[in-house]
């Protein structure tokens, strides 16, 4: 038997962002591990309690099997760590590590890759039209953190833009975004046109009853969230994750998203994160590359509106009173908005509750999600602040 510490190699096949998790790891092989053809053969794997059942270590014996040009089953489960064996050849290995994460431009090419994952494997999946910043890249760290195996998709849905809205303008960077996912560890990109994922013959769309088209981001935006309820529907039904990521800053998006998860029974969890934000306060957004630069240098009042809607909150509850009105916050938000003159529309401010985004006259303890949309010279920002 032969001792083996290599956490550096570790952690690169299994995805850590440090050597951490794998510092102290030991991993007891035979001498037939590495042999001409390095063939991967473990029949003892000896690791510590806490880590026999992380993502990241698991990883370590599923990514050559999931990705692999050529291999072959060569035997069912081995003593200790309970995985099954693969077998690679090295130039598969390497091809492995070297061309991740994998393009798939059809439905049929990430779904051959979905049947060929055991069961038990989880499956992180982060939707994105592209253009990536730092708020998609946090979601796919998150992901990478907690599941076996990360898909990310790359699609820019043309059914959830509205007439005069910028699908043709909107930014598409496929090569640089796979580089970034790249970095993070992710292991397969769903990177589909607009005929891959809606034929000519294409009639069936999803949509979300219960006054989402009544909201003010569905008055603004008439269709968009049919648009959204469709094409994640699709996504899930076609890499059928275990958990999907979504960013707060869609707000109602978030929720039409867990609606539609809870009403058609999905096995999916949606796991909604915290808002990714410029050290200035700026909600991370694609469409900040619209820009100019005294724009840019204007836009943090967007944030300090709704900062300033949380003051309010806070103050009237610290002095004991038991709900605010929701015109005393509305109002605070749009004096913000309006005192900068750039901005040259105010399309709404709602406050809603988190459930199903319904418009409140009082806010009490179960708090409230401030939303607004407005137009920085022509580009048009979101942003909300959830306050409990």
């Amino acid at each position: 038997m032969t001792k083996i510490s290599f956490p550096a190699m570790l952690c690169q096949l299994a995805g850590c962002h440090s050597a951490h998790h794998a510092s102290s790891t030991h991993l007891t092989l035979t001498k037939n591990f590495f042999h001409m053809e390095l063939t991967m053969i473990v029949p003892r794997v000896v690791l510590a309690p806490s880590l026999r059942n992380s993502a990241p270590i698991k990883r370590l014996f599923t990514i050559a099997a999931i990705q692999r040009s050529s291999s072959s089953l060569t035997s069912p489960h081995q003593p200790g760590f309970g995985l099954q064996n693969y077998r690679s050849n090295s130039a598969s290995l390497l091809s492995t590590m070297s061309s991740k994460p994998i393009i798939h431009p059809t439905v049929e090419s990430i779904r051959s890759v979905r049947k060929s994952i055991h069961p038990s494997t989880t499956i992180g999946f982060v939707p994105t039209m592209g253009a990536l910043h730092e708020g998609h890249l946090s979601l796919a760290r998150e992901a990478r953190l907690k599941n076996d195996i990360v898909i990310a998709s790359i699609f820019v849905n043309p059914t959830q833009f509205g007439e005069g809205e910028d699908l043709d303008k909107y930014p598409r960077q496929l090569e640089e975004d796979v580089a970034k996912l790249r970095e993070i560890g992710v292991d397969h990109v769903f990177a589909p046109n607009a005929d891959v994922m809606y034929g000519k013959n294409h009639v069936t769309f999803v949509e979300p009853m219960q006054g989402f088209d009544e909201t003010k981001e569905g008055i603004s935006r008439p269709g968009h969230f049919r648009g959204v309820a469709t094409v994640v529907t699709k996504l899930f039904n076609i890499v059928q994750p275990t958990n999907a990521y979504f960013g707060q800053k869609d707000a109602v998006q978030c929720i039409v998203i867990r609606r539609i998860a809870q009403d058609l029974d999905m096995d999916v969890n949606v796991q909604i994160m915290d808002t990714v934000r410029e050290e200035d306060g700026l909600a991370m957004s694609s469409r900040n590359a619209y820009l100019t630069d005294e724009e840019r240098e204007r836009a943090p009042i967007v944030y300090q509106s709704l900062r300033a809607a949380r003051e309010l909150f806070d103050s009237r509850f610290a002095r004991g009173e038991e709900e605010v009105n929701a015109d005393d916050l509305r109002e605070v938000v749009t004096n913000v908005l309006e005192s900068e003159p750039m901005i040259s529309t105010i399309e709404y401010v709602a406050i809603d509750d988190l459930e199903n985004m319904r418009p409140m006259e009082k806010v009490g303890e179960c708090g409230c999600v401030v939303s607004l949309a407005c137009k920085l010279g022509s580009v048009r920002l979101i942003d909300n602040v959830v306050l409990r």
